[in-house]
């Protein structure tokens, strides 16, 4: 199905199996309440918000088949690891490792075994904005001519030079030892053997991870999502996701009985924001994240055996100046690479998994993933899975529903309870918005870069809400092949070496169970 404005640039896509585009095999749906005014609140959040917004991408490169009103203030919020750097250096949250050129590092890692290609740089972008890691461009000092060729080796960790848990988190005494370790060496500081990577990592900004915000901050992001907090598991329920992981309070005060220090504090969330696995590895944890197949050019592979090496490689050839992107989702339901399908670790992370753990809303493509908690005794397990893509060429949203824990494609689309909790959901986040997006006193209460955050956030709930509800829209005709149908839109890695890839509140008003906010209430 494709849902088209006036504007051919303007398009939302669904692309099914055959039988996912069927109606309910258990009969006639019940609708909604509010069905017909939510869709089309859906239609307009994705024709104003989401198509005019850097979400969509398709305003920077084709401005001129964008129609706007041109006296409708249009939200300018950027996605992306890049991104979330660029924000918090004009919020007063800037990182000291900035101008870090990582050369003791490379140095370090050289001079032990390790290897890393003479053509890649660690540094700033041409707006001098972020940091990342890059091809050298001709004539950089170092560098050889042709950039980076498909296959060649970008950097060989030794395995002695990173640290790994290998048990999951949270579930395995070794846990609690590699970060105990982390720990030691942040307190050994210069006199470590890691001292290039451990001071790197204790110069990292604080403050960028949820788990690091302040109360109020929390506060209005736990509101925005919906959450209710659950006595009996000291934590928080329901809403949209993410689930938040464990804290620093839970995991290494309460489980590994550790110390309460800053160091302590900081060593925690380095070693919980990592690639997954908890593993980290020097010069490969400084290159950015992004699954966009027009920009991802690596693979890694992690070793088979204790006291191999990490390897990462490129995909494709790198040019002079482009930058070397990773993926830390790889094994998400949405991977795109045919070549390297094949996946054993654990970077299944969804969009909302990479916004709780690594403080970033990602870019397009995004894995989404809503749990369901309906009154239809029908719906014992309830999950609405999809994918959302957009395709710059043609302005496109493609959303793909997933498994939803059945073989049968025809159970992926929402079910009438799955369908239900979206409209209202984006009913009330829409709400949300009205009631507290421009609330002067509620935004000076809160740090800048939080504030931003939660409202990036916002818009891409937004975005995949609103393109989940025109995807399943029931009104879709039976099909027995993939289709797409227009509607109207109302216009408002070696051998062994290697492992095969593919503030002045009360403390007790802090504390609400339920954190719900008043516009231009004192609550924060």
């Amino acid at each position: 199905m494709i849902f088209r404005s006036g504007n051919p640039i303007l398009t939302a896509c669904l692309l099914l199996p055959a039988a996912s585009a069927q109606s309910n095999p258990k009969g006639k749906r019940n609708l909604p309440q509010n069905y017909s005014s939510n869709l089309r609140l859906a239609n307009e959040i994705l024709d104003e918000l989401f198509l005019t917004s850097h979400n969509s991408k398709a305003d920077a490169k084709k401005p001129n088949e964008i129609k706007t009103d041109p006296s409708k203030p249009k939200p300018d919020l950027q996605t992306g690891q890049t991104a979330q750097q660029a924000l918090a250096a004009e919020n007063s949250n800037p990182d000291p490792n900035l101008n870090y050129d990582g050369a003791d590092l490379v140095e370090w890692i050289n001079s032990n075994g390790g290897y890393i290609h003479p053509n890649a740089r660690i540094g700033l972008d041409a707006t001098g904005k972020y940091r990342g890691v890059f091809v050298k461009s001709l004539g950089e000092e170092g560098g050889t001519e042709g950039g980076i060729q498909e296959d060649e080796i970008i950097c060989r960790i030794p395995c002695h030079h990173t640290f790994v848990s290998l048990s999951m988190p949270y579930l395995n005494h070794i846990f609690s030892l590699t970060l105990q370790e982390l720990y030691n060496q942040f307190l050994l500081g210069d006199k470590s053997f890691y001292a290039p990577y451990v001071n790197y990592l204790m110069n990292q900004p604080r403050g960028r991870i949820i788990s690091e915000w302040s109360e109020k901050g929390k506060k209005l992001l736990y509101s925005m999502l919906d959450k209710e907090w659950d006595e009996e598991d000291n934590t928080w329920i329901g809403g949209l996701p993410p689930k938040f992981v464990k804290s620093y309070e839970e995991v290494w005060l309460d489980w590994c009985k550790g110390e309460d220090t800053p160091l302590a504090k900081a060593a925690f969330y380095q070693f919980t924001s990592r690639d997954e696995d908890t593993l980290m590895v020097p010069f490969y944890d400084m290159c950015n994240h992004s699954n966009d197949p027009e920009k991802l050019n690596t693979i890694n592979s992690k070793p088979r055996r204790p006291g191999k090496p990490f390897v990462l490689r490129a995909t494709r050839d790198i040019k002079p100046g482009e930058q070397i992107y990773i993926s830390y989702t790889r094994c998400n339901r949405c991977w795109h690479d045919e070549k390297y399908q094949d996946c054993t670790t654990w970077s299944h992370y969804s969009s909302s998994d990479m916004f709780d753990i690594f403080g970033f809303v990602e870019d397009f493509p995004q894995t989404w993933a809503f749990e369901i908690d309906t009154d239809d005794p029908n719906d014992e397990w309830d999950e609405v899975v999809f994918c959302l893509e957009h395709d710059e060429d043609s302005g496109t949203l493609l959303v793909t529903f997933g498994d939803n824990y059945s073989e049968n494609p025809s159970e992926w689309i929402p079910t009438d309870g799955g369908l239900e909790f979206l409209h209202s959901q984006l009913a009330r986040l829409n709400q949300f918005e009205k009631d507290f997006k421009d609330d002067k006193k509620l935004m000076e209460a809160i740090p800048k870069y939080e504030w931003e955050m939660s409202w990036r956030y916002h818009e891409a709930l937004m975005t995949a809400i609103s393109a989940a509800i025109v995807a399943a829209d029931i009104g879709a005709p039976q099909a027995t092949e993939p289709v797409k149908q227009e509607q109207p839109v109302k216009d408002s890695a070696d051998d062994d070496d290697e492992e095969d890839s593919s503030d002045d509140d009360d403390e007790d008003d802090e504390d609400n169970l339920v954190p719900r906010l008043s516009p231009g209430s004192d609550e924060l």
